[in-house]
This record gives C-alpha cells, structure tokens and sequence, in this order.
C-alpha cells in the first residue's frame, strides 16, 4: 500500500541509524529527496537520479528537486485558471509559486498573506529571487504612484485594499496563502477584507491560486470554477507523543535539548508568565546577539521587558503584538539554530517559516478541538522540515489525549465551508453591488441579485440613519472593513441620552477599549515607554501587576491596540459625522465627543509618526513603515525626508533598507535590520 501512512513509516526508518531502507523503497514511496543518503548503481537509484535531474527548480541555486507529486500540482497550476491546493504545510505550496513565476513571469502579480511578519520574510526573499528578473517587490505606494508591468504585491488583505484603486491593468497572478480564513466567522474588519479582496479581485486575475493547509472537502467555490488539487504527501514524518510529566520534561529539554523547540501557548501574558515562572537558568553562553542590539532595544523599550530579558536567556519569544524587527531577530536565529527553544503564540501557526524538531502544545483550549482543526494541523505542520528534520515530534500532556484524539483526526473528517455560500456572512461584508453576479450568487444558495440587495437594505434602512443614502452608508463600511452590524450597535449607542467616545468606540471593537492606558498612551506628557509605564503603576488599576507585566500592556497599546482598533475607529467616526452632517444638516455625534476624537487622532499621528513636521505624503508613509517595524519617530525624524527622495514610486520595509545600508549618515538606524 503505498499511501502517506506508510510512507511516514519508511520516513521513521530512513531516520533511525539502524533502519533498513534501501533505494527500491524510495522510489516505490516518491521519497527522491532522500535519493542521494542511498543511492548506487541499481536500476532504481538510476530512476531517482534522472528524477531529480528532470525535476531541478529552475529558481532554486541549491539542486533542490520537485518530487513527482508537487510536479503534478505544478503541471496543474500552470494548465487551469483558477487552482486551489489543499496540502500539508511541509508540501512546498509557496516553493510552488515561486517556480510558476519564475518560469512563466507573469507581469502583474499580487500575493496575498495574513500577516505583515510573514510578508516582510517573503518580500525579502521575492527580491533576491525576482528583482534580478526586473521585478519590483512591494507592499506600499508613493501618492500618484502606478502599478505597472513586473510588478509583485506582497501584503496584507488591509495594505492591499489601500491600493486596490491603482491596479488599472489586469492582475495576472493573484495568490491568497492560508486561505481556509475566508472560511472565518466575520467578526472583524479583518474577515471583511479579506473577503471582499477575494470577490473584486476574482473577475480582474487571469490566473489566481488558493494555498491552503490539508482538507478533505471545500465548500462554497463549487460555481467560481476552481479546480482543487489535493494532497496528503509529505516528505517528513511526525511523532505524536503524550507525557505525563510534561512541565518536567518540558524543561529539562529546554535546558539541555540540542534540537530546536517550538513550545505554544494561548496568547501573549500564558508566554510570559511561563518564562517568569519558570526560567531561573541561562542558555547564553554562546549568545551572539550584539550588544548595542541589546542596549538598542533596552533603551527603546524596557529593560523589564520579558522578551529582551529571555532573549537575553537564549530563549525565543515570539507573539502578536510586539516590534516586527524584535520578531524577525527572535524568527532568524531560531531558524540559525543559535536559539534552541522559541516561546510563541498562534503567531507563529500563519505568520512565519518556523521549521522545528520538536513542538510542546501546552494547552487543549483554542488550538485542540473542532474549531480549530485547521490551526491545529497548521501548527503541528512546523514540526519537521525537509532537510532539516526528517521527523518532528508533537509533545502535548497526557491529560489532554481525548482533546488531542479529537483535534488530530484524518484530513479525510475535515471540511472547509467558505463564507461567500452563506447568504447573512454575505450581507455582513455588504457588497451589494456584487449581488447581481451570477457567480456569487449561486454560490450562495442560488438567491437572486434583488432579493440580495432588498435584505441588505432592510439591514441599512432599519438603523433609521436619517436621509444618507444606503449607497454612501456602504461604501464607507467598505472603505473600513465594518460590518453592517457594527453599525447599527453604533447607531443605536448614539441615539442613547448620555454617551461618550469611548462607548462609542467599543461599539466598534470586540471589547471594551481600556480608556485610561489609551489616554495615557497618547498624552503627550509622556514620551517614552518607561514614562508611561511608571505612570501607569502609580494607578490603582496597575497596582498589583509586575512590572514587565505593564510592560507588555503598554507595548501591547501601542503596536497593536491603538493603531489597528482604536484610530481606526476614530477615523470611522469622523468620516460617519461628516457624512451625517452633509445629508441632514446636523452632526450626529455631539461636538465635545468629535473634539476629543480628533484631538486623539491627531495626538497618536504626532507622537508616533511625526506627521506634524512632515509634510510630504511620501515620508509620512515611510515613517508609517519603520513604525510597524518598530523602529520610534525620535530615531528616525532626521532621516526620513532623505529616504523619502531615495525611495522607489512602489516600495517596501526592504527597500528602505537598502536606502539606509547605503547611506553612512544612517548608521545609527542599521541596528534594527541586524
């Protein structure tokens, strides 16, 4: 029976010193990148050396040869027009892709990603593959800027969608990774996006292509003509491995394991407060971190910070909400093996390329069970990595085996549903002027465009938002990624007799906003985090938090919270006001709450982004880059008029690298790209 079950077991055996495989084995099981530990001068071993010599990758400088199976998929993607490739996460899907444009270069290329960590690795790696092609790689526009011929796109759903108006030509390739997430829930401006890019960009792209992780049946594309390529190959094998002392375990490998650990946790405070518990050791003997990165850092943010102090450790953290060099730095030397063991959240499962020895799953909520399948097999796919590992391990506590039976089922049990065939998540991202497509529609219960258009009306008309028309309501919910119900909780919150701007921001978000760490974020009183950190524990909110706890709260605000939740919702606001205001002559919002939205906004742009003394459109985008990297406008004030005129029309956070490694006078701003 040559499947993937026994495979893994030839894998297993092909990795034990003692197994006896020969090369008969690897032909008969496709396992040719192992050919060359076996090979002699039998027939077989003939077979596999003219199959690695036949499948070379022409963009690949290293001899890495395509297997039989991804030469399928191959063949597939560049015969059909619309492809969807549901496979483990060590198949090669992006290797794939790579392979279709360097072969056929497309001109007009958009790639799709869920995260801005994993698109800064992939630009990275697009440039020194494609910019010798004369591509140009990027994620961001100057003003008047044009997308033209050889070009490459690599971003987020948000990023793109900012510059969607300027793709005037067709898109020729057009490529989602991580995919299954137009099957979320909508829940977020996220969801929205996400799918709202997939809809308009579907009738521009001559070519687009859906990567996925492992499922056995797809629903809801069954009218937009994809074909779907399936299948369970992988080229490494997995041992899944229960323990009843795991904390113990856990630790004694983090202390003297020689592999490589990925350990998940829930979320960012489980990571920290694991570390503070129980690290009470040193792994830094052979630490080779610089120490002006350190003192860089130290200074910027906290000494108290737990992921410098861990680093310190030689210990890895990696989550959310957290400078995107610090995830880089923490990324790169735990793929260089000069960090053992890596601390991560659900960042790491769709974020970055994080190959692994080992995984430790510490928890059974939010990663084990139905829900979660997806993320689960996402997540146990790092465990292995052809020519790294043959076979990883998935460590989880004993406790948790019937959670782990349900979460570790057959890829044959699992379905993926997208969101476009259901008819309430359709009006939710509100494109009713995609309700007159045939294609959307029948893919979404067979509803005629009017019937569409008449619920989503009655959806917007009910809100009883005075005389704007239902046209203008949508597109600015299209603009912001809100659904239509977030808008009406926003509207009936106004209508209510005592209200105030941070209930009316909550109705956008999925929690409460924490007015006091915002106010004392954007005050402008206090400039650097240790300013607002001790600020903070002087309040009686803060009182019983450690210190590097209130750390994390504060970095958490400013490079997650405040940016993407919270003046998003204030620009929302300021827009809907206006708009208010223009259809009936009053303001719906009173003017105190206005004045202290704006005041807001304009304290957030000025205090990190410097937009008060920076004047061309161009720079405010560049500092808006090393912001998101995590690089502070008091560093980078001085430089970024002189990158501005240096700069390409289209550009990315690698482009202003460059900029920077070529000019002495910037020395000082080289330690965040170490």
């Amino acid at each position: 029976m040559i499947n993937q079950k026994n495979r893994e077991s030839i894998i297993k055996l092909l990795d034990d010193s003692e197994g006896e495989i020969n090369v008969e084995d690897l032909f008969l099981y496709e396992l040719s990148p192992y050919y060359n530990e076996k090979k002699d001068d039998s027939f077989f071993s003939k077979q596999l050396e003219f199959i690695q010599i036949n499948n070379l990758l022409n963009h690949n400088e290293t001899n890495i040869s395509f297997t039989p199976e991804q030469v399928r998929i191959y063949n597939q993607i560049i015969e059909n027009e619309r492809v969807l490739i549901s496979a483990p996460t060590s198949f090669g899907k992006t290797m794939l892709v790579k392979e279709f444009i360097f072969n056929e270069q497309p001109s007009v290329i958009v790639f799709l990603v869920p995260t801005n960590s994993l698109a800064d690795e992939l630009i990275e790696d697009f440039n020194f593959l494609f910019k010798p092609l004369g591509y140009t790689i990027y994620d961001t526009i100057k003003e008047e800027s044009i997308i033209g011929d050889k070009s490459i796109f690599i971003g987020t759903q948000e990023k793109y969608y900012q510059i969607f108006q300027y793709f005037n030509l067709r898109i020729n390739l057009f490529v989602i990774d991580e995919a299954y997430k137009l099957s979320d829930k909508i829940n977020s401006s996220r969801e929205v996006l996400l799918n709202r890019t997939f809809i308009d960009t579907l009738n521009v792209a001559d070519k687009v292509v859906l990567l996925l992780p492992l499922v056995n049946e797809i629903n809801g594309l069954d009218n937009l003509n994809f074909k779907t390529l399936t299948t369970d190959y992988a080229p490494v094998a997995k041992n899944f491995i229960p323990l009843k002392s795991f904390s113990k375990i856990l630790l004694e490998d983090i202390k003297n394991s020689i592999d490589s650990n990925l350990i998940y946790f829930n979320s960012p405070s489980d990571v920290e407060s694991f570390f503070l518990d129980n690290i009470d050791f040193s792994l830094n003997e052979d630490n080779k971190i610089s120490e002006s990165w350190i003192d860089r850092v130290e200074f910027d943010f906290h000494p108290e910070w737990t992921p410098i102090k861990a680093i310190k450790n030689g210990i890895g953290i990696h989550y959310g909400p957290m400078p995107k060099f610090i995830q880089k730095k923490v990324i790169d030397l735990f793929n260089s093996s000069e960090l053992k063991t890596l601390l991560a959240t659900s960042s790491v499962i769709e974020g970055v390329n994080t190959p692994t020895k080992n995984i430790y799953i510490t928890t059974a909520t939010k990663i084990l069970g139905d829900k979660n399948l997806i993320k689960f097999k996402n997540l146990i796919g790092r465990a292995g990595r052809l020519g790294k590992h043959k076979v990883g391990n998935v460590f989880y506590q004993e406790i948790h085996q019937k959670h782990f039976d349900e979460a570790n089922k057959p890829y044959e049990d699992i379905s993926l549903n997208f969101i476009i065939q259901n008819e309430n998540e359709i009006i939710e991202i509100n494109r009713e002027e995609e309700y007159n497509s045939t294609k959307i529609n029948d893919a979404a219960e067979n509803k005629t465009g009017d019937e569409f258009k008449i619920k989503t009306q009655g959806y917007l008309e009910d809100s009883n938002y005075g005389t704007v028309p239902i046209e203008q309501i949508s597109l600015l919910l299209n603009n912001f990624g809100f659904t239509i119900k977030q808008f009406k909780k926003l509207v009936d919150y106004c209508k209510k007799p005592e209200i105030n701007l941070f209930g009316v921001l909550g109705t956008l978000q999925a929690t409460d906003p924490d007015i006091f760490s915002i106010n004392v974020i954007l005050s402008s009183g206090y400039l650097t985090i240790n300013e607002m950190v001790e600020n903070l524990r002087l309040q009686n909110k803060f009182k019983d938090k450690s210190l590097s706890k209130v750390v994390s709260i504060v970095i958490k605000m400013i490079y997650n919270v405040v940016p993407h939740k919270v003046i998003p919702a204030i620009e929302f606001i300021i827009e809907l006001n206006e708009l208010y205001r223009a259809y009936n002559s009053q303001f719906l919002l009173k003017s105190e709450i206005m004045k202290e939205a704006n005041v807001k906004r304009i304290l957030f742009y000025n205090k990190f982004l410097g937009q008060d003394s920076l004047k061309i459109d161009s720079s405010k985008k560049i500092m808006t880059k090393l912001f998101e990297f995590g690089i502070p406008y008091l560093r980078a004030k001085e430089h970024i008029n002189s990158i501005a005129e240096r700069i390409p029309d289209n550009f990315s956070i690698y482009d202003i690298r460059q900029v920077i490694f070529d000019d002495e006078s910037m020395n000082d701003l080289r330690i965040y790209f170490e």
